[in-house]
């Protein structure tokens, strides 16, 4: 793989250059270099797959794959911070719907840089005015920061698991009484829908260690 053209650029930048115009040879470096981000990223934002199981084995398969995954992730944040720090928030103008959520994506799991992902959420918010970023991808990362600053979330899209094995918002919400009106306003399924779809999800991936505790459906909300 070549190295970044932009190594000069210091990682803990404090702003960005929100206004230069790229150009069409840009925009398709730029594309590129996004595909790459978005699929690496979510080849290790799952679970390990049956092929590095057998490989390596249940026992030591997770090490290997979360030390994989904090590295691929640390990479990719620094290409975005790179790009952001050359040309600014790389919305719809810029590069696209779908390409947006591209560059977006490594943000949200950049867990480890709390002020980065301040930044963009941000930057986000002011896109947003400008019909230019994906209002779900707001929420979502306003509840990601809140989350990593040990605070409840507005929007309940970041969730965790009570003994029965039924999601919860993690941390709590901020205003459970309008979370529903609020998350259709961010074009967010709804919370029952989502939870539901979570607990299920949840239920399936850990379905022998849940009959073993004698759980035999996943407690959905009703």
């Amino acid at each position: 793989m070549k190295k970044a053209l932009l190594i000069f650029i210091p990682l803990s930048f404090i702003g960005c250059n929100s206004t230069k115009k790229i150009s069409d040879s840009e925009r398709e470096r730029i594309v590129s270099q996004l595909d790459y981000i978005s699929k690496i990223d979510q080849e290790y934002a799952r679970i390990p797959s049956e092929e590095m199981t057998k490989k390596y084995g249940k026992d030591k398969v997770w090490k290997i794959f979360e030390a994989k995954r904090d590295s691929v992730g640390k990479e990719n944040q620094n290409k975005i911070k790179r790009l952001y720090a050359q040309y600014g928030f790389l919305g719809f103008k810029q590069v696209g719907k779908e390409n947006t959520t591209k560059f977006w994506i490594s943000v949200q799991h950049a867990d480890d840089d709390v002020d980065f992902q301040r930044e963009i959420l941000k930057a986000l918010k002011k896109e947003i005015k400008k019909n230019n970023a994906h209002r779900n991808e707001y929420a979502l990362l306003e509840d990601r920061v809140a989350i990593n600053s040990d605070q409840k979330q507005r929007f309940g899209t970041q969730v965790t698991y009570n003994k029965v094995g039924q999601a919860v918002p993690k941390n709590g919400l901020t205003d459970s009484v309008n979370v529903e009106k609020l998350r259709a306003e961010y074009g967010l399924p709804s919370f029952k829908e989502y939870y539901n779809f979570m607990t299920t999800s949840h239920f399936e991936m850990n379905k022998e260690l849940f009959l073993k505790k004698g759980i035999t459906e996943p407690k959905l909300y009703q």
